[in-house]
This record gives structure tokens, sequence and C-alpha cells, in this order.
């Protein structure tokens, strides 16, 4: 990979998706931090320089919305500039626009297709995208 490896955080408190997210982005060149909350997400997020962050909707504790919220609200200008990705399991559109409004930059619905995240991600990246 010529660029420089970018950094990709993706919170999903379920373990099986967080996995598959992981393995699809790693073999694509990217460094894939992972968390299962959105509290362990958003301290992995102000310890690192993510370029990109994955963020479920539907999580115990602290939803996405709720973390996504915290992202644009928050004093450090560099964390709320970073572009999110929901992931979401729901067929309602509703958190899909509370998403969108709050600051969210695309979302993918589950069950999803590997070569649609890649592409998603590539495409808020800025990255060329070989299907």
């Amino acid at each position: 990979m010529a660029q420089e490896m970018k950094k990709i955080l993706v919170v999903d408190d379920n373990q099986d998706v967080r996995d598959l997210i992981v393995h699809i982005l790693s073999a694509d060149g990217f460094h894939v931090f992972s968390a299962a909350g959105g509290a362990n997400g958003l301290a992995i997020l102000k310890a690192n320089e993510i370029d990109l962050v994955l963020l479920d909707v539907m999580m115990p504790g602290k939803s996405g919305l709720e973390v996504l919220q915290e992202i644009r609200s928050g004093s450090n200008k560099k964390i709320r500039e970073i572009p999110v990705m929901m992931i979401t399991a729901m067929s309602s559109t509703d958190d899909v626009d509370q998403a969108l409004a709050i600051g969210a930059n695309s979302y993918v619905v589950k069950p999803f297709r590997g070569t649609t995240i890649r592409e998603k991600v590539r495409t808020i990246l800025e990255l060329p995208f070989n299907g």
C-alpha cells in the first residue's frame, strides 16, 4: 500500500461483527482498532490518531448515537471532524436520519457485504476502490 496506513476504529458490541469488519479492513491494508462499547471506543479515539470510525447504532450502555453526539460536540476539533460511518441492523430510516442529522458521514445496514464496507470506507477516506 503506497499511501500512509489509515487508522480505523470499529465500535460494535457484537464480537462476530467486529471480527468480520476488522478482518475485511485489515486485509485491505488498514490499521484497525476495535472496541466492544461506546465508552471504550471514545477512550481509544482520544488516545490515538484515528482517520475513520465505524460505529454501531444499537449498543448497551452508550448507544452509537450518544457516542456520535459526544464526538461531534467535543472540545477537540480534530476528533470532532473525524468521519463516522454508522452500522445499523435497523430497517427503519429513523436511526439513519437521526445519525445523519447529528453528523454521521455515511451508514451501512447489517447484514452487509465485505465489498460494501470496503467501498464505503474507501469513498469516505477518498481512496481508490478496486472492487
